[in-house]
C-alpha cells in the first residue's frame, strides 16, 4: 500500500528542489549574459614635424614593436596598487597591444610626411628602421582617481650602418574621469599620439 503522507512529503521536497535549481540557473548563467566588448587604439590628430631634407627621399621600415610579457594578451590591464596586476574579463583589446601599436606607428609615420615611404619590416630593404618596446599599457586606479599609463621606448636606426641615430623613452599618464575601458582606450590613444609626435620631432632634427 502506498503511504500517501510520505508521497506528499517527497513531492513537496522535489518541487522545492526544482524551484531552487531554476533560481540558481537564473543567477548563474540562465539569464542574459553580458556581452564582451572590444577596444582599439587610434590617433586622430597627427602632427607633422618640421620637414627634413635628410629623410624626404628615404624609406623607413616599421618593425613590429615588442612588449613586456605581462601585457602580451588582449585583456585590458588595470592596477589598484604597485603590487596588483589584473585584467578585465569582458573588456578586451581588439588585437594584441603590440600589433595595434605597430599599426598606429606605421600610420602616424606615413601621414607625418617625414619620409618618402613607410613599409613593414622584412620586405624591401629600407634606409631606416623604426622599432620600439611597450613597457606598460594600463589603467591605474589609485583610490583617489583613475588614470591611463603608457610606457614606450622608440629607436631609430640607420639600416646600412647598423647604428642607432635616435632613441627615446616616453613615460606618460593621463587622468580619466571614470573606470570605463572606452575612456581608458581614448586616453591611451592620446598619450600614444603625444609620444609619437615627440619622437618624430626628435628624429626630424637629426643632422
Amino acid at each position: 500500500m502506498i503511504n500517501r503522507s510520505l508521497f506528499r512529503t517527497a513531492a513537496r521536497n522535489l518541487a522545492a528542489l526544482l524551484l531552487l535549481t531554476f533560481a540558481l540557473v537564473g543567477c548563474f548563467g540562465g539569464g542574459t549574459t553580458e556581452p564582451t566588448r572590444y577596444y582599439t587604439l587610434a590617433v586622430e590628430n597627427i602632427s607633422k614635424p618640421k620637414a627634413s631634407a635628410k629623410f624626404a627621399q628615404k624609406t623607413v621600415a616599421i618593425k613590429k614593436f615588442t612588449i613586456d610579457p605581462a601585457y602580451q594578451r588582449t585583456g585590458i590591464v588595470y592596477r589598484e596598487s604597485p603590487y596588483d596586476f589584473m585584467f578585465y574579463e569582458l573588456d578586451l583589446w581588439a588585437s594584441r597591444p603590440e600589433h595595434m601599436i605597430t599599426q598606429v606607428v606605421a600610420e602616424y609615420a606615413e601621414k607625418s610626411g617625414l619620409f618618402k615611404s613607410v613599409i613593414a619590416a622584412g620586405g624591401t630593404m629600407p634606409e631606416y628602421e623604426l622599432s620600439g618596446n611597450i613597457g606598460a599599457l594600463e589603467e591605474v586606479d589609485n583610490g583617489g582617481g583613475q588614470s591611463a599609463h603608457l610606457l614606450l621606448g622608440i629607436s631609430f636606426t640607420d639600416v646600412s650602418q647598423g647604428t642607432t641615430l635616435w632613441e627615446g623613452k616616453c613615460d606618460k599618464s593621463k587622468s580619466t574621469d571614470s573606470r570605463e575601458p572606452r575612456v581608458t582606450a581614448e586616453a591611451l590613444s592620446k598619450l600614444l599620439g603625444e609620444c609619437l609626435e615627440e619622437s618624430l620631432k626628435g628624429i626630424s632634427s637629426i643632422e
